[in-house]
């Protein structure tokens, strides 16, 4: 007896499914047979949440923005701009939250970067806000807009318009806000916030077939700010100084006073990682304490790698078929 072995298709996405969602040839490849995105674009055709798309995108503002007072200050650096919140809800990250939300661009990061994230963003509670763009051209959909406004996270990069440099970034993890790079990324991230936040915060906004009126932008500003203010409640206000951190550890009376006595220089992060692997960072505005050390002195990027998947710049949508 004889058998035949049929091919079949890697994915139910066609090749050209995902050019109105994203400028970037290999993200479309790459998201053809992403798991999330596939199950985002589905969330998305269940809540009628298309039709807008290129209208919408999202921040998260982190919980270093939250501990450094930085919340206020980006909503309304973003209000100047033209984004408008519509919906916001409150959620943790986890290590595998991070992981899958930057599955690829980690490929990139040190190991002292990966080492140090997780006790970053586990440190408090994160705000995820839909926004709405008012001033968006035609060709350039409000999450790529908003990317390119946002500039890189290294300060060394970064133009003196970029808005984490208006929001006062300290530095490569220290830089306040996560966006995402185009529409394909806010299907496929909100679809991974999905799983710990649900649908309901967000669902009315997105199936929206219109911006908001001025008394729903009124109601929605009030929210996303209270919202703000419970999580500043919960986290201790700290000026995000490593040098200043370095004396308030230096006289406390656990490991990392040790540390900020004996390994005062950034030649010395091998030791305080070595202590960040074995020892519980401490609570309240110590850790943020340690964190401000930490995140100024690591190495963000693996030397001569670079992401699976870079940042498409605002100008590739040019000659990208928008989204209907």
């Amino acid at each position: 007896m004889s058998s035949t072995t049929e091919t079949t298709a890697v994915s139910t996405i066609g090749e050209d499914d995902l050019a109105p969602l994203t400028a970037d040839p290999h993200k479309r490849e790459l998201y053809r047979v992403d798991t999330y995105l596939r199950e985002g674009l589905l969330s998305f055709d269940r809540l009628g949440a298309f039709v807008n798309l290129p209208d919408r995108t999202f921040v998260v503002i982190k919980p270093d923005a939250i501990a450094g007072r930085r919340g206020a200050v980006i909503l309304d650096i973003l209000r100047s701009r033209g984004w408008h919140p519509a919906a916001a809800t409150i959620f943790t990250f986890n290590p595998l939250l991070t992981r899958e939300l930057w599955r690829y661009q980690f490929n990139a990061a040190s190991e002292q970067r990966i080492a140090v994230v997780d006790h970053l963003l586990g440190s408090g509670r994160s705000l995820l806000v839909l926004l709405e763009d008012h001033a968006r051209p035609s060709w350039l959909p409000a999450s790529a807009r908003l990317t390119s406004a946002k500039g890189v996270a290294d300060p060394e990069a970064a133009r003196g318009s970029d808005l984490r440099t208006q929001m006062g970034r300290v530095n490569g993890l220290f830089n306040f806000m996560h966006t995402a790079d185009d529409p394909a990324d806010v299907v496929r991230e909100l679809q991974l916030f999905s799983y710990g936040t649900g649908w309901s915060w967000c669902a009315e906004a997105l199936a929206s077939k219109g911006l908001m009126s001025t008394e729903q932008q009124s109601a929605a500003w009030a929210d996303v700010h209270r919202q703000i203010g419970t999580l500043e409640a919960e986290t201790p206000a700290h000026d995000l100084d490593a040098e200043r951190s370095l004396e308030r550890l230096r006289h406390s009376s656990d490991a990392w006073a040790h540390c900020a006595t004996a390994w005062r220089s950034p030649r010395r992060i091998g030791d305080w990682l070595d202590t960040l692997a074995t020892t519980p960072l401490p609570e309240g505005s110590a850790r943020w304490d340690v964190l401000s050390v930490l995140t100024m002195w690591i190495d963000c990027n693996q030397p001569g790698i670079a992401a699976v998947l870079p940042t498409t710049s605002a100008d590739d949508w040019r000659q990208t078929p928008r989204q209907t």
